[in-house]
């Protein structure tokens, strides 16, 4: 049976003062449990051991952890009875409840897995699973923000809450729901969670109390503040009552009803009298959870410490995200609100007293990282932008362990984009500061936050898939690795063609995340990214090429030129979100939505083109560049740019940026890197699949015209299956595509349409593959999903994530007749060019030169769609088979001009040599 007295025990004893309870943990007993110890060991009794060191750790908690976390270490064997494996399970369960009341989200999350597999494994009755495993483990995945598997955690304790008929649990659950819901962002449904939840509590309960909490939080988010003011008033009204303060949580949720009337008078910008609400909330922590509960009184300080700061921007001081230098100095709200945020660090890394703490003493947890942060914005307030720009950057390294830990691409996804605005007050205090005397080390902390802001999510997945492959061994665990990623896809698969999710998906999704766990667990070498401090621009970047990186922020926008030489140059624009939104309407205006605006107004799109290029560009033009775009910049065709002012009426003579210079993209500096070309290949087979029947006749041409140029195997109309698609998935050379390619569904997934159905991108997931070259002449498939801080979610970027070195992919509906042109020039230039990013700019500019086509057909959208992602390579390209032939033929024919010779010159040796016979005998 699972021993409640240890939580009320715990409850009791740890009252260790906040900021200093952990003292050094022993493995230790006292000499006399240590001989009752030994005596149980003899006995061979593993039940009564390990309650025995359970007691004596829960006495005293803080100071004894580490001694009930490494029970598992010295025990002697294994459980083997149910009596043995109940006290297992309390084992593994109370470590995960100790950790987390102590604040370590990561161990505890660690612990409850541990007891989750541990009670499904041995199939242990009389254990409530759903209130000492199920919740609190779905309520640390919340903690922890990996809402996808704390969704699925509390849709399982939602069945089991269900099938008790205990509306008190169903209710508990609802709320869990609404709860990681509402850090979805998915605001609806985390309202009918709430509301469903209220229906079934009892009246004037403590869950009802919490549930009114909860829609106040949701109405605040949706900016709602009367919705949010009532139900904080509900909510208070019932939590506050006596004989609900004494059932169990009732503390905890009355602290957090508390902050929820702070947030709806922060959202009125009544600063200090939410500052009013914060300090009753942590009273209210304190009064209840001496010792306890620091992770949360540290989150009640970082919303107090960020009431003064913004209180003190109301009555006139600087703004918190600091666009201009701030006098040095530190008044007094600033001064509070610094000590506010270091007694935030104090709950979470005891020990701690003032400043930033040591990087090996931080761990996941986004606690923390906002108590860095609100600290950080109070010393750029002070103009103290050192010291701040040191609290942003450590904030990444935060960032960076909890990505590590998320299963969920949408929910790394969702951070990603989330730390954003992180980003742009990091690199605005280390402009100011660069800007004060051009120091390197303030351009390089550009860099740096630059690449962090971008596309962490596909170097984190092109890590994983390429370590993957370099592990190269026989294991079990990667063998069900890689059979739960196919039947993940399948599932995917089905949900996609039918619009409805199995069931059974959530469950292997949560299996596969346990069992990556495992693995990372077992080679962690192979799964740790590269540290920032690795990417040196100066040794990395290829000889003559420049890599323009750009950051679009709210506030501004920046632009930074580095080479193999260093830093070029740095530039700060304002305005950001203007800009981005002009770039938004330009790319629609003049290139998804067709191209009848650029005909019917040309001159609007050379003005509106020039502007963006004198953006980008106020000095000379390198010879070529490497380009990473950020927000709306991903979509923008940079070759079609314009580099003049003055007007023409000639097409052909529009001076294009294409004109001056060679183009190609990336998604960041750092999974460009990634991207490094194999070595030493020689001609390259193309596999490529054509279908036409999809009211695509110009794929007709295109065929043709990519068959005349290289050799391999071809897949054309029905003979172009998925199967037979994804059997050459695994061939590497040159794979193209021409064929139709579609956004599917409200995520809009990137999809490829083949004979007998669509080829999603998440497919892609669970195949080992490492393709050269990919060319995807299909209709935008370098368009997709924009994830802000992350970039553009398309068919392209998952190639990337897969493996692929390059991609020529299209950003809009590629025009059929221009394509089949382009694509043919393609394979054409890259027998010659030096890579295809080379081949691909020689096939544009051969199409601007081509007399034939007219003079709207030399307009941008119909040439610019097409560009080249990934590294410079070179590909050469299979010489087709008709080509083939002639060689052959000419090899015969000088081989028999050879033996003709050689022939010839024997007999005429032989004649001379009987004629010089014949004359001897004569004069002889």
């Amino acid at each position: 049976m699972f021993r409640l007295r240890y939580i009320i025990l715990f409850l009791c004893c740890f009252r260790a003062p906040a900021g200093t309870c952990r003292v050094a943990d022993t493995l230790r007993l006292p000499a006399a449990l240590e001989r009752k110890a030994a005596a149980l060991q003899k006995e061979n009794d593993l039940a009564g051991w390990l309650y025995l060191q359970m007691d004596y750790a829960a006495e005293s908690p803080a100071e004894r952890l580490a001694l009930l976390m490494g029970l598992q270490q010295r025990a002697w064997r294994v459980p083997q009875h149910e009596a043995e494996y109940s006290a297992w399970l309390d084992m593994l369960t109370y470590q995960g409840y100790y950790q987390m009341f102590t604040g370590n989200i990561l161990p505890s999350i660690a612990a409850y897995e541990a007891a989750y597999r541990f009670y499904n494994e041995q199939k242990i009755t009389g254990t409530d699973i759903l209130e000492y495993i199920l919740k609190p483990l779905g309520n640390n995945y919340t903690r922890l923000g990996d809402y996808e598997r704390a969704a699925f955690i509390q849709e399982r304790s939602l069945e089991i809450a269900r099938q008790q008929d205990d509306a008190q649990q169903v209710a508990s659950v609802y709320s869990n729901l609404a709860v990681t819901s509402l850090m979805q962002e998915r605001f609806d449904l985390a309202r009918s969670y709430a509301f469903a939840g209220l229906r079934q509590a009892p009246e004037n309960s403590s869950i009802a109390g919490l549930l009114h909490s909860s829609l106040a939080e949701i109405y605040i988010r949706k900016e709602i503040p009367d919705s949010a003011a009532m139900h904080a008033a509900l909510g208070m009204r019932i939590l506050q009552r006596p004989e609900v303060l004494v059932t169990e949580n009732a503390g905890y949720w009355l602290a957090s009803v508390l902050q929820a009337n702070g947030d709806v008078a922060m959202l009125h910008k009544q600063y200090k009298e939410a500052g009013s609400w914060y300090v009753r909330s942590l009273a209210a922590l304190d009064r209840f959870y001496p010792g306890a509960r620091n992770r949360e009184k540290a989150r009640v300080l970082v919303k107090q410490g960020k009431a003064m700061l913004l209180s003190r921007q109301a009555d006139g001081g600087p703004a918190l995200s600091g666009h201009e230098p701030v006098k040095q100095g530190t008044n007094t709200a600033t001064r509070s609100g610094i000590l506010l945020f270091d007694r935030a660090l104090q709950y979470m890394l005891p020990g701690h007293t003032t400043g930033w703490p040591a990087k090996d003493r931080l761990y996941g947890d986004f606690s923390i990282a906002d108590a860095i942060e609100g600290r950080a914005d109070a010393l750029a307030q002070a103009g103290r932008l050192e010291e701040a720009l040191e609290g942003y950057l450590l904030i990444f390294d935060i960032e960076t362990t909890l990505r590590r830990e998320f299963f969920s691409r949408a929910t790394r996804l969702q951070h990603q984009r989330q730390s954003h605005a992180l980003a742009e007050k990091a690199m605005n205090t280390a402009y100011l500061l660069w800007e004060k005397d051009h120091q390197e080390t303030y351009a390089l902390a550009m860099l740096h936050i630059m690449e962090k802001s971008k596309a962490q999510v596909l170097l984190q997945e092109q890590l994983f898939n390429m370590q993957q492959g370099r592990l190269g061994l026989k294991d079990s665990l990667l063998d069900k690795q890689q059979q739960l990623q196919q039947a993940l896809a399948y599932y995917d698969r089905e949900a996609a063609l039918s619009g409805k999710k199995n069931p059974a998906r959530d469950a292997l999704a949560y299996d596969l995340s346990q069992l990556q766990g495992q693995i990372r667990k077992k080679y962690p070498d192979y799964f740790e990214a590269p540290a920032m401090t690795d990417l040196n621009p100066v040794k990395e970047i290829p000889a003559g090429l420049t890599v323009k990186s750009l950051f679009s922020g709210e506030h501004h926008l920046y632009i930074m030129d580095l080479a193999q030489s260093g830093i070029r140059s740095i530039r700060r624009l304002s305005d950001g979100k203007d800009k981005q939104l002009f770039l938004r309407n330009f790319v629609t205006r003049y290139f998804h939505n067709g191209p009848a605006a650029m005909q019917n107004a040309p001159a609007d799109y050379y003005r509106e083109a020039y502007r963006i290029y004198s953006w980008l560009w106020q000095d000379s033009i390198a010879s070529r560049y490497l380009l990473i775009p950020d927000g709306w910049f991903g979509y923008l065709p940079f070759d079609a740019l314009i580099t003049d002012s003055t007007y023409k009426r000639n097409t052909a003579q529009w001076p294009f940026l294409l004109k001056r210079t060679v183009t190609s993209l990336a998604y960041s500096l750092q999974t460009y890197l990634q991207q490094s070309p194999a070595a030493g290949k020689g001609p390259e087979k193309l596999r490529g699949f054509f279908i036409s029947a999809q009211n695509l006749p110009a794929v007709e041409e295109e065929y043709k015209a990519v068959k005349k140029a290289a050799g391999g195997f071809y897949f054309k109309d029905q003979q172009a299956t998925l199967a037979a698609f994804r059997e050459q998935l695994g061939n590497g050379g040159i794979l193209h595509l021409s064929t139709h390619a579609s956004l599917e569904g409200d995520q809009q997934l990137p999809a490829i349409q083949l004979a007998d159905g669509p080829f999603y991108l998440f497919e892609l997931y669970a195949r080992k593959f490492r393709p050269g070259l990919i060319v995807l002449s299909a209709c935008r498939t370098g368009q997709g999903m924009m994830a802000e801080g992350e970039g553009i979610i398309s068919l392209a970027r998952e190639f990337t994530t897969s493996g692929a070195t390059g991609i020529v992919a299209g950003l809009w509906n590629l025009h059929d007749a221009t394509a089949a042109s382009l694509t043919g020039d393609f394979y054409n230039q890259l027998r010659n060019a030096a890579d295809p990013a080379m081949a691909l700019h020689h096939a544009k500019q051969q199409w601007l030169l081509n007399e034939k086509a007219g003079q709207q057909l030399k307009l941008p959208y119909y040439w610019a769609a097409m560009t080249y992602i990934g590294h410079p390579q070179t590909v050469l390209p299979e010489n087709p088979p008709g080509n083939k032939m002639w060689y052959v033929l000419a090899a015969m024919g000088f081989l028999l001009v050879g033996i003709v010779f050689w022939l010839g010159r024997r007999f005429f040796l032989s004649s001379r040599y009987r004629r010089g016979k014949n004359t001897f005998h004569e004069t002889e």
